[in-house]
């Protein structure tokens, strides 16, 4: 028969674990791997910030274009109308340059801006 170990009563020297991270060394290599991951995603130019950065930018480059756009549209028809309407031509050389035809009087109002002033 074989012999049955016995059990000794003597206290027996426990290990002290505190958890995931209960010895200093744990500690130290989750602290530096946290700082490489850091360093990973937010501090390298692929990181996650100049990755957010870039999307605002092309953000703020498309709205542009789109204004640009609009603009140019803006534009395009005015010309195709200075070039194409001669009443808004003529329209707008009285208006902006204070053109007359002959023999027509221009008048130009002027308004004091003391009395406009003092009666509001």
């Amino acid at each position: 028969m074989a012999k049955k170990r016995s059990r000794s009563t003597k206290a027996r020297k426990t290990r002290n674990s505190g958890g995931l991270f209960g010895n200093k060394v744990a500690w130290i290599s989750g602290a530096i791997i946290l700082l490489i991951l850091f360093q990973l995603f937010f501090l390298r130019d692929e990181g996650l910030y100049s990755l957010l950065q870039l999307k605002q930018e092309i953000r703020d480059m498309e709205n542009h274009i789109t204004r640009l756009e609009i603009e140019k549209a803006e534009l395009e028809s005015e010309r195709d109308r200075l070039l194409n309407d001669p009443d808004y031509l003529e329209r707008i050389a009285r208006e902006r340059f204070r053109m007359a035809k002959p023999g027509e009087k221009v008048f130009h109002v002027v308004i004091d801006s003391k009395k406009s002033n003092e009666t509001r």
